[in-house]
């Protein structure tokens, strides 16, 4: 014990010695161990998401003493990195499966009482590190992926990623108090595109033609046109321009329509899907991210090559080399 409390409380924490105690008797000293695991991970030195990892670091760790949701989601994503960084071990799965499903459940049950200010920012954090831990693969072959199976839970990765876009929805109002509102104007403040813009203006017009989007499309008349009106700016901004951030935002903003179509392996979808994919290969490196964007760009680059519709075959370059799919 008296290690990890020494991890712990040289990662800030010494005001909160008697949570610490508190937390030992009911987590044991490995629970206290991913603690002190989580803040060496939230530690800002690479360059990705670091608005997103200094309010992880200097915020959250606070609120998850008082939190149980919290603190189970931080668990289930620090348990998950030490699974996936370090050398096949099953006790490590094992644990980190029992933490995300702890998490998971206990974050269901929250979103039942009502949603007000005092309890913001324990959801919005909650859901992010739900949202990361439910994006990591374990698997690394594209034969896993959902677009090779019935199981509509294998989807999971993506749908659950909509679920902040609306916690966001609810919470508008408050978020100048939150702890997330700087990082999230720093994070969106990129985007410079109209949501009610119309038509096939600063569209990719092979993507546009291959969507049916007219002059006078629209987000209402056509599924398509709000993801490939997220899409195509990033496919512009050089890749050395195109932050993690400004990829990552377009999960979180996929309308239910769309998700839907994607669930049906519509081609068209996913392809557009395919496009966003390989600009996270190319763009966004961290261990939640960099080997589901992988196989999932090379399985749905599989799956449309199959399809065998002409139109698609020629617009699949671009995904392909990014995910090394031959």
């Amino acid at each position: 014990m008296t290690a990890n409390m020494g991890c712990l409380l040289h990662a800030g924490l010494s005001s909160e010695q008697s949570h610490l105690y508190g937390l030992y008797d009911s987590l044991g000293s490995f629970g206290l161990a991913m603690f002190a695991h989580f803040s060496q991970m939230v530690s800002v030195h690479e360059t990705e998401f670091v608005p997103i990892k200094k309010v992880l670091r200097d915020h959250t760790i606070q609120v998850a003493l008082r939190e149980n949701c919290l603190l189970y989601s931080i668990l289930a994503v620090a348990s998950t990195h030490r699974a996936c960084v370090s050398p096949p071990d099953p006790r490590y799965t094992i644990v980190a499966a029992r933490f995300r499903q702890k998490a998971t459940r206990i974050y269901r049950q929250q979103l039942q009482s009502p949603i007000i200010p005092e309890n913001m920012d324990m959801l919005i954090s909650s859901c992010i590190l739900i949202g990361m831990f439910s994006f990591s693969a374990e698997s690394f072959s594209p034969l896993d992926s959902w677009v090779f199976s019935d199981d509509p839970f294998t989807m999971n990765w993506l749908s659950v990623q909509g679920g902040l876009r609306c916690l966001l929805e609810i919470t508008h109002s408050w978020l100048s108090a939150s702890i997330w509102n700087e990082a999230f104007q720093e994070s969106s403040a990129w985007e410079y595109y109209d949501d009610q813009r119309m038509g096939r203006e600063d569209l990719d017009p092979d993507l546009a033609d291959l969507c049916n989007i007219s002059n006078t499309t629209t987000e209402e008349t056509n599924p398509f046109h709000w993801p490939l009106r997220m899409l195509c700016p990033l496919l512009r901004i050089p890749r050395h321009e195109c932050g993690a951030s400004r990829i990552t935002n377009f999960m979180g903003r996929l309308l239910p329509d769309f998700v839907t179509l994607l669930a049906a392996k519509e081609p068209r979808a996913l392809l557009i899907l395919a496009y966003w994919l390989a600009l996270m290969c190319n763009s966004v490196h961290d261990w939640w991210a960099a080997s589901r964007v992988k196989f999932e760009c090379q399985a749905i680059c599989m799956y449309l090559e199959a399809w065998g519709d002409s139109r698609i075959i020629k617009l699949l370059d671009f995904p392909a080399r990014a995910c090394g799919y031959r």
